[in-house]
């Protein structure tokens, strides 16, 4: 009587329920197994019946949804997308010629350009930039160097001018002399 509880002197002790047995099996009841048959045959069928209903009802909706696609796939797909790409590549071509009209006489050599391995998978305005560049036809703008804003661009001459050494022999032999000596003076021719 170790479960048992006592309540004013009562003791109660836990019930236990048992489950129902069935006759003949040993395993527990499955839904379905008390339904006569022909009323599970009868429910499948009508359920089969509502089934069929309702895919054809989707696909009248599908094809008025969309009439003009077939349900079939394009045969010539491969063809839609050659042309496709032919259509983009006439495209690039006309903006890149658009942005540097000096291309247009050289185009078969910037198609050249192109194919070579180092410039495969240029973008082609990047390839047409940098054959233009390469070939010099196109500088490119240089940022940052300032136009000289100072005075004249005449060197400024070092040293004595001829009439000055004519001006210093006259006046002071000594000096001029001296810096002959020195090599400080120097003729030009």
């Amino acid at each position: 009587m170790e479960n048992a509880i006592v309540v004013n002197d009562t003791p109660l002790t836990p019930e236990i329920q048992e489950e129902p047995v069935i006759e003949g099996a040993g395993e527990p009841v499955k839904a379905g197994d008390k339904t006569d048959p022909n009323l599970l045959l009868k429910s499948l069928q009508e359920e089969r019946e509502k089934r069929r209903d309702l895919e054809t009802r989707f696909q009248a909706l599908e094809e008025q949804l969309n009439p003009s696609f077939p349900s079939e796939p394009v045969d010539d797909l491969s063809s839609l997308k050659a042309e496709l790409a032919d259509v983009k590549s006439k495209q690039a071509r006309s903006e890149v010629i658009e942005s540097y009209p000096m291309l247009k006489e050289l185009w078969s050599d910037f198609e050249e350009f192109r194919t070579e391995s180092d410039n495969k998978g240029l973008n082609m305005r990047t390839a047409a930039k940098a054959f233009l560049v390469e070939k010099g036809l196109l500088e490119p703008h240089r940022k940052g160097v300032e136009k000289p804003t100072g005075g004249p661009r005449t060197p400024i001459a070092t040293g004595m001018t001829t009439e000055d050494i004519k001006h210093l022999r006259e006046t002071d032999f000594k000096k001029y002399t001296e810096m002959l000596m020195k090599q400080q003076i120097k003729f030009s021719s």
